[in-house]
């Protein structure tokens, strides 16, 4: 016959202490997986990984992830990734996502940045890129 050992633990219990990472639930993290941090072109792809696969103590999570200028101001169009892979592959934990880029003045020598947030807005991690694009921008325009 089958026995289930069932320990209550408390917070502040000291085993629960040791082995809070183990017995508290955690939404999967997201990372940039591309290498490059060079941009030059106004539509280009990145991809991302899962870092942990869904189970046990592991939860699915929604990100958003775009493109800042360095005050912040969004310069690309938002990217929507659900984090619910649960195979314990890492090659089947990666994202591809394309983005596209504003049609504005981009300078070289400025830096501009990812950034991954959670489904609520909160900013998970921010990665620094280059733009470099030779004309980004129609200054002649010709079509206006």
């Amino acid at each position: 016959m089958p026995l289930i050992e069932y320990h209550f633990l408390r917070n502040q219990s000291k085993e629960y202490q040791r082995n809070k990472n183990r017995y508290d639930t955690k939404q999967v993290e997201l990372t940039l997986l591309s290498a490059t941090h060079k941009i030059s072109n106004l539509i280009f792809s990145l991809n991302f990984y899962q870092k942990e696969a869904v189970g046990d103590n592991r939860a699915s999570a929604v990100y958003q992830v775009y493109f800042t200028d360095n005050s912040e101001k969004q310069i690309s169009d938002v990217q929507r990734i659900i984090a619910d892979k649960t195979s314990e592959n890492g090659q089947e934990r990666i994202f591809w996502c394309s983005f596209h880029l504003k049609s504005l003045k981009y300078g070289n020598k400025e830096l501009y940045y990812l950034v991954i947030a959670d489904e609520g807005g909160e900013i998970k991690s921010q990665e620094e890129f280059q733009i470099d694009i030779a004309f980004a921008v129609d200054e002649f325009d010709f079509f206006g």
